[in-house]
């Protein structure tokens, strides 16, 4: 359920118990006071690692079966021959 106020929204959802036990327990190992602070910093989590997976996904449409090349600064280390490992 969504709810609008003009500048700002509700978002809810509906956790069973265990769950809601252990994100009390994150949010005060965290310093998180309340519900309200434990939901923003989720979805700040969330909003994060969605813009990781973009930037991961830009990479790879721009790039394609090609090797992207480092960062400016960083050197390429040695090359290691093991199958099991990947680039």
């Amino acid at each position: 359920m969504t709810t609008s106020t003009g500048v700002s929204e509700t978002w809810q959802a509906r956790i069973g118990h265990d769950l809601a036990a252990q994100l009390r327990r994150d949010a005060e190992l965290l310093g998180l006071d309340g519900r309200t602070e434990i939901v923003k910093a989720a979805l700040e989590l969330l909003h994060c690692r969605a813009a990781e997976e973009r930037m991961a996904r830009s990479v790879v449409d721009f790039y394609g079966d090609d090797e992207p090349p480092l960062p400016v600064g960083v050197r390429e280390g040695p090359r290691n021959d093991r199958s099991d490992v990947t680039a």
